[in-house]
Formats: C-alpha cells, sequence, structure tokens
C-alpha cells in the first residue's frame, strides 16, 4: 500500500487580508499596552516617543529660547535664496557673478523655502532641519547595535552641539542626514542606493569626499572589491554619484567661472596656528573637542579647556581599542571616517568655534562608540541611568540654547537694525557710492538691498588681496570707493577690527577716517558711518 500525501491547497489571498483590516487596527497593537507585551515592543515604543518627541522638543527651544533667529552665517545663504527668487540670480551682490556659499545644495533648498514662505523663511529652516536630525536619528536607529541604541540616540537627539546646530539654521543636517544614508546603504551592499544618498552630499559640504574610501569598504565587504567596482560602474549608479557634481560644476563655470566657492578661497588658512613647538601642540589638541561634542570648549579658562582635552583624548583611546577588540564594520568605518575628519582639520587649518564643523565629526565619533558603552548603561531591565543621561541631555540643550538667544538677537538688533536703518537713509550727493563695507555680512545682507564688500572676503573677491597686503579697515574702505560701514565699538576702541587687523595703520588713515566718516546712527554697541567725498570741515 502506498502513502500519498494529498497536496496542499493554494489559499487565495485577499488585498484586504495581507494590508489587515484598516490601518488603525494595524497599527494598534504597537502602541497599545498590555501585561504580555513583549520588551522588544515596548523598547520599539520608547524609541518612537524618544524621536518623536525630541523633535517637538527641538522646535519648542526655537519659540521660547531663540525666537527663530538663525546665526549669522544662515543669513547669507538666506540672501542667496531671496535675490534668487525675488531677482532671478544666485549672487550675494547684484551683477557681482560670485559665489560665496560652500554648500550649493543648502543654498538652493533654502532658496525653495524662501519661495514658498517668504519672510517666514527662519521659522522653516529650523523645523526643516528639525526634521532632517529626526529622519537621520531613524536612519541610526537601525544601524546601532540594540544594547546601545537609546544611550546612543538620546546622545545624537538632545546633545547640546547637534540642538544648538539645528536651531542656527546651517546646513549640517541636511548633510549629516545623506552621510548616514549613503553609509547604511553601503554597509547593506546597496551601491545604486548609496550614490543616491551620496551624490547630493558632495555638492552639500566639501568634505563628503572624506567618506568615500569607507563607502567602498562597506560595499567591498557584501561584493568583494570587484564586484563593488562593478556596480560602481553602471550607468545608473554612476550618474547618481556624479550627476548632482557635473550639474552644478557646469552651472558654476558657466555662472561664476570657477567651481571653487570664494569663501572657500578666503577661509584657507584663517584658522591655522603657523608656529613652531608648544602652541602648535595645544592648537592640535584644542581641536580634538572642538570637533569632538565640545565646539565652544574655548570659552572654558585654560586648565578646563586641557582638562577637557586630555580626557577626550583618553576617551578616543578607548573607542579605538574597542572597536579593535569587538568592533562591529560598522562601527569601525565611522571611527575611521572621524579620524580623518580630525586629522584633515588638525593639518589643514585647525577647528573654530563654529559648531557646524563639529557636528560631523561628533556623529561620526558616536556611531563608532557603539562597543565601547559600558554595560550599566547599556539597554537592560534597568534603564533609569540611560533615561537620567537623557534627562540630563534636555536641561543641558536648554541652558545652551537660552545662553544662545541673546546673542543671536543681539545680531539682529545690531547688524539687522543697521540695515533697516540704511534702507530708509536715502541718496546723497555727497557719498560716492552705496557700497556699504562690513565684516559679519549675513543679518545684515538679508535685510538689506545695499551692495555688499565683505572684509571676510567670503563674497568679495576684490578683498582677498587687499587683505593679503596687509590693509588696514580704513584703508579697505578707501579702496572700496564705499559710502557706508558698519563697525562696532570695540573695533573702535581697541584699533583692532578680526580677520583684518587694525581698525587705521597711522596717523594719516586716522586723521582721513576722523575728516571723512561721519557717523549716523548707534544700534546697540555698532556704529554706522557715511563716507563723505570732502572733509567734514567743507561739507555744506
Amino acid at each position: 500500500m502506498t502513502l500519498t500525501h494529498p497536496r496542499p491547497q493554494k489559499q487565495s489571498r485577499k488585498l484586504s487580508d495581507s494590508l489587515g483590516d484598516s490601518l488603525p487596527e494595524r497599527l494598534e497593537p504597537a502602541f497599545k499596552k498590555s501585561s504580555t507585551d513583549s520588551p522588544k515592543r515596548v523598547f520599539t515604543r520608547s524609541i518612537l516617543a524618544l524621536l518623536a518627541g525630541t523633535a517637538i522638543y527641538r522646535v519648542l527651544l526655537a519659540v521660547f529660547a531663540t525666537d527663530f533667529v538663525l546665526v549669522d552665517d544662515a543669513y547669507i545663504h538666506l540672501r542667496y535664496a531671496r535675490n534668487l527668487i525675488e531677482q532671478g540670480f544666485f549672487a550675494y551682490n547684484a551683477g557681482e557673478a560670485v559665489f560665496g556659499l560652500t554648500s550649493p545644495l543648502y543654498g538652493l533648498v533654502t532658496a525653495g523655502l524662501y519661495g514658498i514662505f517668504g519672510g517666514h523663511v527662519e521659522v522653516a529652516v529650523v523645523v526643516l532641519n528639525s526634521l532632517l536630525w529626526t529622519v537621520t536619528g531613524c536612519l541610526l536607529a537601525q544601524e546601532l547595535p540594540r544594547r546601545s541604541r537609546l544611550v546612543l540616540l538620546g546622545l545624537f537627539l538632545l546633545a547640546p552641539v547637534f540642538v544648538d546646530n539645528q536651531l542656527l539654521g546651517m546646513e549640517t543636517p541636511l548633510f549629516v542626514m545623506l552621510l548616514v544614508g549613503a553609509a547604511q546603504a553601503a554597509r547593506k551592499g546597496k551601491v545604486l542606493q548609496s550614490a543616491i544618498w551620496f551624490g547630493p552630499a558632495l555638492i552639500t559640504r566639501p568634505e563628503a569626499v572624506l567618506l568615500v574610501p569607507f563607502l567602498l569598504y562597506g560595499v567591498s565587504r557584501q561584493h568583494g572589491v570587484p564586484g563593488a567596482l562593478k556596480r560602481l560602474t553602471q550607468p545608473k549608479a554612476l550618474l547618481a554619484l556624479l550627476g548632482p557634481g557635473l550639474a552644478w560644476g557646469t552651472f558654476a563655470i558657466l555662472t561664476y567661472g570657477s567651481i571653487i566657492p570664494q569663501s572657500m578661497l578666503a577661509k584657507s588658512g584663517w584658522n591655522s596656528t603657523h608656529y613652531d613647538g608648544f602652541v602648535s601642540f595645544q592648537n592640535a589638541l584644542f581641536t580634538v573637542p572642538r570637533l569632538s561634542f565640545l565646539p565652544f570648549v574655548d570659552y572654558f579658562p585654560m586648565s578646563i579647556q586641557w582638562g577637557m582635552s586630555l580626557g577626550l583624548v583618553a576617551a578616543i583611546g578607548w573607542v579605538i581599542r574597542c572597536n579593535i577588540r569587538s568592533g562591529s564594520a560598522a562601527s569601525r568605518a565611522w571611527l575611521g571616517f572621524y579620524l580623518t575628519y580630525l586629522g584633515f582639520y588638525i593639518v589643514g587649518k585647525g577647528a573654530t568655534e563654529a559648531s557646524w564643523y563639529a557636528v560631523p565629526s561628533s556623529v561620526a565619533l558616536l556611531c563608532a562608540a557603539a562597543p565601547a558603552i559600558p554595560v550599566w548603561l547599556s539597554n537592560g531591565k534597568r534603564r533609569a541611568p540611560q533615561w537620567a543621561l537623557i534627562g540630563f541631555l534636555v536641561l543641558a540643550s536648554a541652558a545652551a540654547s537660552i545662553k544662545r538667544g541673546p546673542l543671536l538677537n543681539s545680531y539682529v538688533q545690531g547688524y539687522g537694525a543697521s540695515a533697516d536703518f540704511l534702507e530708509s537713509y536715502g541718496e546723497s550727493p555727497l557719498r560716492a557710492t552705496n557700497k556699504v563695507v562690513i565684516g559679519e555680512i549675513g543679518v545684515f545682507g538679508f535685510k538689506s538691498q545695499h551692495p555688499v564688500v565683505d572684509v571676510g572676503a567670503l563674497v568679495s573677491p576684490e578683498v582677498l588681496p587687499w587683505k593679503n597686503a596687509g590693509h588696514s579697515f580704513t584703508r579697505i574702505v578707501q579702496e572700496a570707493n564705499a559710502g557706508f560701514f558698519v563697525i562696532s565699538n570695540r573695533a573702535l576702541e581697541l584699533n583692532m577690527y578680526p580677520s583684518v587687523g587694525t581698525v587705521w595703520a597711522d596717523d594719516t588713515e586716522r586723521a582721513w577716517f576722523d575728516a571723512h566718516c561721519r557717523p549716523i546712527a548707534k544700534h546697540l554697541d555698532k556704529h554706522t558711518y557715511e563716507v563723505l567725498i570732502d572733509p567734514i570741515s567743507e561739507t555744506p
């Protein structure tokens, strides 16, 4: 007797069976708490609550702490955005084909926001940055090991350096999202998807090129080196990777004559300390905290700076050790990117207190630290230490934002008010032009239609040779044939102007300053001067 097994009957599945009855019914088990909830489900709800809650928290900080006022550099993007939308040219000054933004993509993004939201563009920028950071948090939640996920996500979403940067309105949240997306796709061996993320990153910030070796490392682990190169050289992958850069490069050459932003030419070497011995060592050592969660280390006493720097060096050594012993491919790749980024700034030009320099490297260090999180702080049954850390970060980021608010508003009340004044000042035959010489070109430029001569040379290439020749601020005003300039009390009292040196170099320049420069307004400590063609004593 032969036993036969009946062939199982195929059961037809309706679309409603595969999708469920309705969206609320499908989501209900994930959010409805019961006594039988698994630890994994409870943990997932904690992560979702952290992502959503911190996004709302960051926007509330902008409402109550900074009043949606951005950092001065962010307003440079907004002046480009305004000019593109209202006047059809992507430049700072009308008739000057100069590109002074380090981030072409973010300049276009802010132009889109300005076209939609107009005068409320600052609010739109902060909300967008918070959303981008939350999206990046969702990507990292899939990458970080479950043991340390809650701690590291808490740091990512609430560390003061990251919260501060989102409220400032710079391009870094967009840049970090693109890097994390590219790294995640590369680790999974998805070459085309990684190229789609990474292509735009290259025109968001030039430092993206530092990630290239580690993306290739991630892809080659899945496909081998020959397989990775074969997939990377396919037309779709090449188009996604190189298309954004080629499109922007073609436009930049045709419009500005160069693919290198003027801002990069002006900044090169500014922040280096070109000395031998101890000072160079100290500058290199202090660059570590500047690029590792503590960009404002210079505001602390020298002893605390040394303590923070040496402590961070020791912590980084521990992270390296843990990665060598038990790190994953992802954590080791992020560690490599962090060390490369750190070395680039130490060897190249050092780093300043500007937090947008510190954010990409701090995120990389955070991801590299996954195997170094101690057991007592890991995701176990006792989560009190983790939530205590998150609570501390909430208070610390709030305190940092509250402290930042008055400084941001002082720029609006000083330089912004000076711009508003000049917009209503009117024409006069007593001055040669309406050009304004100023060192802080952000909020002033966004609120003004006047042509601006930038003392920092970020948007004024003619200033760079004058600076290299050691010209004083007064000499630059003369060379620019300016009609106005804005200067602070401190600069006048100390005869010292940032990034230039002196306000006047000798008694002759001081005499010209007193004879031809007439103060016409003061807003906070910022003086607005009108530059007269004839000496004041001869002016009717």
